[in-house]
């Protein structure tokens, strides 16, 4: 197949495409044209979250936090130990890499309830405010209620 008809070919193809795309697109809004009319969208059944302000302010992050460090602690001198005692390169960096897999299902098990927590407490305040759909404030560019501060004292009503 010569050159000219890989290109022409390649012409028609992007065309058909181009043509296609306009038509879904047509074809899309109009839909979104009639779904809007028939069910209005209200922007007050939506909540918005900060997730990394809610986690911060947990009760007890703090002492999970300081949890965390000790056995990071522990797990590096371990590391350090196992390490030690091998000469093969290869055997100290697999023993070195078994504690930091260690050390992260600790964090896991540790994490695992406070973030249940904030799942919860999140999950109970949108019941409490009829909301059908809580998303991360950072990915809502406008509307939704931020329920934010209200997440947080629910967290600090079950301390």
């Amino acid at each position: 197949m010569s050159a000219k008809k890989i290109i022409l070919l390649a012409l028609a193809a992007s065309l058909l495409v181009t043509s296609l795309a306009v038509s879904a697109s047509a074809a899309a809004k109009k839909a979104a044209a009639t779904a809007s009319a028939a069910t209005p969208v209200n922007a007050d059944f939506v909540g918005i979250v900060d997730r990394g302000l809610i986690l911060d302010n947990h009760p007890g992050l703090n002492q999970a936090r300081q949890k965390l460090a000790e056995i990071a602690r522990q797990k590096e001198n371990e590391a350090k130990l196992a390490a030690d005692k091998e000469t093969d390169t290869a055997k100290k960096a697999q023993a070195v890499q078994a504690k930091r897999m260690e050390l992260a299902q600790e964090e896991q098990k540790l994490m695992a309830p406070i973030y249940r927590d904030c799942e919860q407490a999140v999950r109970e305040v949108a019941v409490k405010r009829k909301l059908t759909l809580v998303l991360d404030k950072f990915v809502v560019l406008i509307g939704g209620v931020d329920i934010t501060q209200d997440v947080i004292q629910q967290l600090s009503r079950k301390k």
